[in-house]
Order: C-alpha cells, then sequence, then structure tokens
C-alpha cells in the first residue's frame, strides 16, 4: 500500500445555526459542495433540525448528523423565552460534545454568529480544534429584526473574539459594523484575524434562445410581474414593495408581486393585513417557501429588494445570474453588489415613491433595462462564482492549518 493512501486529510465541521435552506444554509451548501469536490477535507455537517439542508446534504451527500441546539439570537426578546433558549442550550452542550468527540475536527466552522454552538464546542474539546466564525448576520437591534443576543452584547463579542482563530465577513459592510467592536475583546496582541469573503453561487450556463422567448413572452404581458423572495420578517421590509405597487395601480400601472419565503406567523398574518387594508389581494400574492426559486427570477420582469439592512444579498446575486434586472434599496451591503444604472437600479430605502418610480423607469426603458441584464450577468458570474469562494475559503483553512502544525511542532 503506498504512502498516498495514508494521507490524512484535515477534519471540519461545519455548524449550521437552522435546518432550513435560506440565503445563509444555501452558502454553506454551496461552500461544502465546493469543498468536497477539492478532496482535500475530511466534512461533517450538524444541523440542529431536520428539514430542507439535512435533505439537500442527503442528496449531495455529504455527511450530517442532527443535534439540536438553539440559536443566541432570538426572534422573541421576552426574557423567559431568553431564559429557556439558554437551559436548552446547557442541557445538549453534552450531546454536542460528544457527538463532535466521535469525530473529532481539526476545525470548527461556525456557518454563522447566530448559533454559538461552535465556539461552546471548540472550548471544551481536547485537542482544541481551530475556530472560524463566518458572519453572514448583523445582530444586536431589535429594530431591524434580527434579534438581541441572549447573553447580552458584551459578554456574546466577548466569547466570539476569544474563540475566533478567523473571523469571516460576507461582506465589506459587516466587517466594517463588526470587526471594530471585536477588536476591543480580541486577547491576541495582534488583534483578530478577519477576512471578507463574498458568498459564492453555482454559476451555470443558461439556455440563451430559452431566455430571449421568456423576455419577448414577457413584452406581451399586460401585468408586470414582481418578485421578492427570502425569509419574511421586519428587517425584509416588504410592506414597503406593497405600498409600492399600490402607488403604481393608483397611475393606471398594473404590477404583480409575488412574495417567495416563509417567517414568523406573526409577522406574515401582519403583511397580509397590510395587502387587504390596501385592496392588493389581487396583484400581491403570499407564495410561501419554493425550493426552486431560480425558475421564479427566470420569468420574473424584475427583483425588488427592500431590505432595511442586508450584510450581503444572495438573492440580488441570484436574479443577476438568471438574467432578471434587481431594484434594491440603498440599505447595508446592497450597494456593494448593485451600482445604479450599470448593474441593477437603487431607490432610497424608506421612500416607496422612489421605488414606485424604479420599477416604472426598469419597465419603460427597454434598452436600460437590456444593459442592465447584460453587465448584471457578466458581473456576477465574474465576483460570486462557486471556484472563487471554495479558492478564498481554502486558501484561508490552508493557511490556519499551517500555522497551527509550526505551533504544534515547537
Amino acid at each position: 500500500m503506498s504512502s498516498k493512501d495514508f494521507t490524512y486529510k484535515p477534519r471540519i465541521l461545519f455548524i449550521s445555526h437552522s435546518g432550513d435552506l435560506y440565503g445563509a444554509e444555501r452558502s454553506l451548501l454551496t461552500l461544502v459542495i465546493g469543498l468536497k469536490a477539492l478532496d482535500t477535507y475530511e466534512i461533517m455537517v450538524f444541523i440542529p433540525a431536520a428539514g430542507p439542508l439535512s435533505e439537500a446534504c442527503d442528496r449531495e451527500a455529504i455527511p450530517f448528523r442532527i443535534v439540536p441546539f438553539e440559536r443566541w439570537i432570538g426572534l422573541r426578546y421576552h426574557p423567559i423565552a431568553r431564559y429557556l433558549r439558554r437551559i436548552k442550550n446547557r442541557l445538549r452542550i453534552g450531546k454536542l460534545i460528544r457527538e463532535a468527540k466521535r469525530w473529532m475536527p481539526d476545525i470548527v466552522y461556525s456557518n454563522t454568529i447566530a448559533s454559538p454552538a461552535g465556539a461552546m464546542l471548540t472550548e471544551r474539546l481536547s485537542p482544541k480544534p481551530l475556530h472560524l466564525w463566518h458572519a453572514r448576520e448583523l445582530p444586536g437591534d431589535k429594530a431591524t429584526g434580527f434579534g438581541l443576543f441572549d447573553y447580552g452584547k458584551d459578554a456574546s463579542m466577548r466569547l466570539i473574539a476569544r474563540s475566533s482563530d478567523c473571523f469571516i465577513c460576507n461582506s465589506q459592510y459587516l466587517h466594517d459594523q463588526l470587526v471594530p467592536v471585536l477588536q476591543k475583546f480580541s486577547a491576541s496582541s495582534d488583534g483578530l484575524r478577519t477576512a471578507v469573503v463574498y458568498n459564492g453561487l453555482d454559476i451555470t450556463e443558461r439556455n440563451e434562445p430559452l431566455l430571449a422567448e421568456t423576455e419577448a413572452a414577457k413584452g406581451t404581458e399586460k401585468s408586470l410581474r414582481l418578485v421578492m423572495a427570502g425569509g419574511i420578517s421586519a428587517v425584509k421590509n416588504y410592506e414597503e414593495a406593497v405600498e409600492a405597487v399600490g402607488i403604481l395601480a393608483g397611475k393606471g400601472i398594473a404590477p404583480v408581486l409575488e412574495i417567495y419565503g416563509s417567517g414568523s406567523a406573526k409577522y406574515v398574518l401582519r403583511l397580509r393585513k397590510i395587502i387587504e387594508r390596501s385592496g392588493l389581494e389581487r396583484q400581491v400574492r403570499l407564495m410561501g417557501y419554493h425550493r426552486h426559486i431560480e425558475v421564479a427570477l427566470t420569468n420574473a420582469d424584475m427583483l425588488l429588494v427592500t431590505s432595511k439592512m442586508e450584510t450581503f444579498g444572495r438573492t440580488a446575486v441570484e436574479a443577476m445570474l438568471a438574467g432578471c434586472p434587481v431594484i434594491s434599496s440603498d440599505a447595508g451591503a446592497l450597494p456593494e453588489i448593485i451600482s445604479d444604472g450599470d448593474t441593477g437600479l437603487i431607490y432610497r430605502s424608506g421612500v416607496p415613491e422612489q421605488l414606485a418610480s424604479q420599477i416604472e423607469k426598469m419597465s419603460t426603458e427597454p434598452e436600460l433595462r437590456e444593459k442592465i441584464i447584460r453587465k448584471a450577468r457578466e458581473y456576477a458570474q465574474a465576483r460570486f462564482s462557486t471556484a472563487r469562494v471554495v479558492s478564498e475559503i481554502d486558501r484561508i483553512l490552508q493557511d490556519l492549518l499551517y500555522h497551527k502544525n509550526r505551533e504544534d511542532v515547537q
């Protein structure tokens, strides 16, 4: 048997904060599939609940285990809810550690900062693995709907900094918001190691004749078909899109807005009531969760992104790749992805009249629309490919392992 047969592959344990398959989980899946194809690592994924993510891992032959664990960024702010989450995690940490010890990872990779599982696990394993945080959200602000830390902001940031061998952000905006806070709690004299790595998406060749046929068919339809997609929550600000549809309807323009996704029953009910009060039940439709959102994007006239705050904007990139022009708010990291008049149109968040105006502009200026579709696809293919993100993460992993091995030898 050759020495090649005994080549050791570093083991990476990925921690998902949920079993759903929205932006963060889809980014995780894309990264894991890419790293798996390198055949450089052994990979395991811990998922807190069975669902679309575990089903996807099963289809892709990615090893995973269902290990229940609560988030520490809650959508319910009542002290009792926060207390119950903390108690549940104390009871579940033992199983988490036992499952990890059966596999003994070299690296623990927390896919978001929405769960403390990776940090709590890393500090209890021996030998201690490397730990990476991949931040994809900005918590700590109840107004945005992203929730507050159950343990308090300072205590949570201190744990993140203490347990981080590398802190990765999915946009420069998020890096600028989080890293200065974390650096205050870093114990390292060199400061916290950080990186900005934009999310990667699968980029496939599109059938251009079919695209042209679809575009021609759109031109014959009476109604504009607008699409929105993602988790339904207050931070996504769907009501602003509903208001813009009402403004357009008042001008004799008849758009149809389809909203794909699921969320808290309370917020979905609130959104439904807003639609009913506006008299737009026939024009604004809540479509529920859609596993293949790219199909809806391909057949839409445009995607609307009305978020009050976005740390990346994965759905916008998916639309760009699908040939669906994007109209986006100017919030958070969205201007890092959308260049107004070039790769999409931007409106000022909180001004639905401006959103309505941009929708009208996109629908009545075919040359602008065609330019945006072309340039947006070219830009997205160049900047947000799976190959690019896998290469960047692989380089970070290899560098961390190299330095750890040198320290172990010394």
